[in-house]
């Protein structure tokens, strides 16, 4: 049987399309927009930065390589169409990311142990300790972690959530509410807090939030790990994104 998605591909893509049209103009964020392609060079290294989507042709991966010149980045694609991906000399990463949609109409908020607090970080002290609770599960360094998602939050409007549990640092989450979908990022739980509901109460407030502001999807991209429970949560998966990686 074929597989037929209730919502339509790219949701994902034009949520974070919208957040970048609230990035126009911030010093050393770099877009290139034309037609479907869309390529970003943030001021930072981390590793989720550097991303393009659109359809791999051979003019239009041309014109990406010339806007990245020499800077690594990465192609995310359903994975149709890869030929030319492959005579360029790109490769097949091990990461693949699945895009996920809710029906915010037909979520429930899920309970969770009254160990987990949720709050939103707002003084210079909260957004630290955010700050050094993802990077434990990102990978990268406090100032690369900053100069990506800081202007997020200040310009872009994205809202951040730290999870404690037992009073400690747990998790971390973000939403940015668009003109109908909420996109959910920066979606982390440290390990030694794994499996006690924190990613849970993360969802919970990402969608809380979308649903208080009336929109009607919310969308993220899920790793092998998280796809269960956002399936349970009642995320149906739409699409399977390769990533496509050119130094």
């Amino acid at each position: 049987m074929v597989y037929k998605p209730k919502y339509n591909k790219g949701l994902q893509q034009q949520n974070f399309k919208e957040i970048l049209q609230e990035m126009v103009g911030i010093e050393s964020w770099n877009l290139l927009k034309d037609n479907d392609l869309l390529a970003l060079i943030a001021p930072s290294s981390v590793n989720f930065v550097n991303f393009t989507w659109g359809n791999p042709s051979v003019s239009n991966i041309e014109k990406v390589k010339l806007f990245y010149k020499s800077a690594d980045f990465t192609w995310l694609t359903s994975g149709n169409d890869v030929g030319s991906l492959v005579q360029e000399g790109f490769v097949l990463d091990e990461a693949i990311s699945t895009e996920m949609v809710l029906d915010l109409n037909k979520y429930v908020i899920s309970e969770f142990s009254t160990n987990i607090k949720v709050i939103i970080p707002k003084s210079e002290i909260e957004l630290h300790v955010w700050t050094e609770t993802a990077i434990q599960t990102f990978g990268c360094s406090h100032d690369e972690f900053k100069e990506f998602f800081y202007p997020l939050i200040n310009f872009a409007g994205c809202v951040p959530f730290l999870l404690m549990y037992d009073n400690q640092p747990a998790g971390t989450a973000m939403v940015y509410c668009g003109q109908e979908t909420a996109g959910v990022y920066a979606m982390s739980t440290l390990e030694k807090y794994r499996h006690n509901g924190c990613a849970t109460a993360a969802v919970n407030a990402c969608i809380s939030l979308a649903k208080s502001r009336n929109l009607y999807n919310a969308v993220l991209y899920a790793s092998t790990m998280g796809k269960p429970l956002y399936a349970k949560l009642g995320f149906e998966e739409v699409d399977v994104l390769q990533e496509w990686h050119l130094k």
